[in-house]
Parts: C-alpha cells; sequence; structure tokens
C-alpha cells in the first residue's frame, strides 16, 4: 500500500512523507526531530520504516532538524553533489548520499530524479519519485519552473506545487522593498498566479496524467487560503482535483485507490 502525506508546509517548516509497505522517506524537515516524529505517528506513519531523508535546500524551514532525525533513525541524508551540508549543521549527519541533477538513481522499491530549482540557496533541488506505482513530482522553493519541471510534472500522478504568495499582498504588503524583491525574483519563490498558469498549462497537455495536486508552501504575510483559491481559480480551468495546504497544516495524501 503506498501512502503520503504533507507534514507540514509553509513560511516556518517543511516536510514530505511518502512510504510503501515498510518502506518510507521524507522530503526536507524544517521540524524539530521530536515535534517530526509527533507529526508522523499522528498519521500513523512509522518512524522506523524511514530509509531516507531527501534535502531540498538549505534554509532552515527545510534544514532545521534533519541532522538529528538523521542520527536519531540512522537514516542517510541525500544532497546535491556540491552542497557541503556540515557548513550549515551543528553536528555531521548520520550518512551523507550526494547525487547529480538529472540523472536517475534506483534503491530497493524507490527510482528517484534530483532537478535543480532556481532559489538563492547554494545548490538547490528538488525531486521526482517513483515508488508503488506511484510518480510525484515536487517543485517548490524555486522563483521560476522550466521545461524540465514540466516534463517530469506531466508524466506524474502526485503533483506537490508551490503558491507561495499573491502578488498584490505582497506589493501592498509590509515588507521593505529588498525582501519584496527577492521574493519575486527569479531566486525565490511562485506566486499564485504563476502556480496557476503551471497548472493550466499541464493539465491543456495531451498526455496530463496528473491526479491530485497539492498546493504548498503558503507565505503567513503573503497569502491565505481564500486568497490562494481565488487567484488559482482565476486562471486554471482545469477539473484536476487540488487542496491548499495551509500554513503548519497535517494533510493525509488522498488515497491512491481512490485515482
Amino acid at each position: 500500500m503506498f501512502r503520503y502525506a504533507v507534514l507540514g508546509s509553509g513560511s516556518s517548516a517543511n516536510s514530505y512523507i511518502f512510504e510503501y509497505e515498510n518502506f518510507s522517506f521524507i522530503l526536507d524537515n524544517g521540524f524539530s526531530a521530536r515535534e517530526l516524529n509527533r507529526r508522523m505517528k499522528e498519521l500513523s506513519f512509522h518512524p522506523q520504516n524511514l530509509q531516507f531523508i531527501f534535502l531540498s535546500h538549505i534554509h532552515s524551514d527545510h534544514l532545521k532538524g534533519v541532522e538529528t532525525l538523521s542520527r536519531e533513525r540512522q537514516v542517510p541524508v541525500v544532497i546535491h553533489e556540491n552542497l557541503n551540508i556540515n557548513e550549515f549543521v551543528n553536528r555531521d549527519v548520520f550518512h551523507k548520499l550526494s547525487v547529480i541533477p538529472n540523472r536517475s538513481y534506483n534503491y530497493k522499491k524507490l527510482d528517484f530524479t534530483p532537478f535543480a530549482t532556481s532559489h538563492d540557496a547554494p545548490s538547490s533541488l528538488s525531486y521526482f519519485f517513483k515508488i508503488g506505482g506511484m510518480k510525484i513530482t515536487i517543485i517548490t522553493d524555486t522563483g521560476v519552473t522550466d521545461d524540465n519541471m514540466f516534463n517530469l510534472a506531466l508524466q506524474s500522478d502526485i503533483l506537490l506545487l508551490e503558491s507561495n504568495y499573491s502578488e498584490d499582498m505582497l506589493e501592498n504588503g509590509k515588507y521593505p522593498g529588498f525582501l519584496k524583491r527577492r521574493i519575486s525574483s527569479e531566486v525565490g519563490h511562485l506566486s499564485n498566479f504563476q502556480s496557476a498558469f503551471f497548472l493550466e498549462k499541464l493539465r491543456s497537455h495531451p498526455q496530463c496524467r496528473i491526479r491530485q495536486i497539492y498546493l504548498c508552501h503558503l507565505s503567513k504575510n503573503n497569502n491565505s487560503l481564500s486568497v490562494a483559491d481565488k487567484e488559482i481559480q482565476s486562471i486554471y480551468r482545469g477539473s484536476i482535483p487540488y487542496r491548499i495546504c495551509d500554513r503548519g497544516e497535517l494533510v493525509n495524501g488522498v488515497d491512491p485507490g481512490s485515482f
């Protein structure tokens, strides 16, 4: 049985979990190891099944709890080959596995392909996963999307996509100018409108196989569930169901059997 969940996403902490039979892995951990274990158990994911921690980049809302969880569970951390994670953590992780963008890897029940994102963190990545008959693409913490992201998303059953900010809320908000420019830049984040245009392009493609979408990483100060939904619907006209994940919310994935 394949299961998955958003253990939390947003400006403060991000983590996603995927499990097939007795094999599970997470992408990122911005929570303390204790809090992540609590969230896993609340959704009946078993910490002892954890095989890998995939790291997208070194910002604290993705990295904070990685080193402790890695040592506690004796689980390797998968990182970009050019990233020296020891520069950004207090102690060594249990083990590091370096990967190269756009190269495919296999371990037991899992196949995965890392790909580059456009973010203001060194050697930032995201991932395309295949496990338990399901294909999943995760695209967050990137200022732009590209053809590679599009083609990976196109062949996926499940897409987790950033919808970080409302352009109007950011422009009219209290952030200083330099921070507004950073967020809206090509190495910042995706706005609701950018995500909506990406979804509309995907759903109109004849080879699109996506069956469930999750919109993640909502900004605390520059977005809301209602605003994100309104702005997405103003552009996206598809019938593929989407779920907007509130900040910090535990979201159990839709049962693949219901697809």
